[in-house]
């Protein structure tokens, strides 16, 4: 398998799985994949056009949609009055996933806390039943929540 064969099966692949986690439509996935996969400072509307074969309309609604979740940016060259777009490195799709996951911990977090107030004030045998379960379970919850804070800070640290 030559390098190109090998390329446009990763952005496939790529594309599928941004579908899958990010909920993206799959044309939005396989040009974010695209964009990821380029070896270009970053690719025009044309060259996402010519390289998924969609619409025009198509394409345009694709670039918007990822320019609004905050996936892409775009940027221009002297002179030249198209843009290029580019994975954004601010508020990367690493970043928002891993701060969606700290985001869903936190309220699970909170489900739980207030499912133990019920039950230590409406049913204090099944708290007092589970206490252990749940200590273990609101650990697991907090070492998750700490590795998770962790990565966002160190990977912010590497965009300033």
């Amino acid at each position: 398998m030559d390098k190109e064969e090998y390329r446009k099966g990763l952005i496939e692949d790529l594309g599928i799985h941004f579908e899958n986690e990010y909920s993206l439509p799959p044309l939005s996935a396989r040009i974010f994949a695209s964009l990821i996969m380029t070896e270009e400072d970053g690719l025009t509307f044309d060259d996402c056009l010519t390289r998924r074969g969609a619409s025009k309309s198509s394409i345009s609604t694709s670039l918007n949609l990822l320019l609004q979740m905050g996936f892409i940016k775009y940027f221009t060259k002297s002179r030249d009055r198209k843009r290029y777009y580019t994975v954004a490195a601010k508020d990367s799709f690493m970043v928002k996933k891993l701060s969606k996951a700290l985001k869903q911990l936190e309220n699970e977090e909170k489900m739980m806390g207030k499912l133990a107030d019920y039950n230590e004030k409406f049913n204090p045998e099944k708290f007092k039943s589970s206490q252990k379960m749940k200590k273990i379970y609101m650990n697991c919850l907090k070492e998750q929540k700490d590795i998770f804070q962790k990565t966002i800070d160190q990977l912010n640290t590497l965009k300033e």
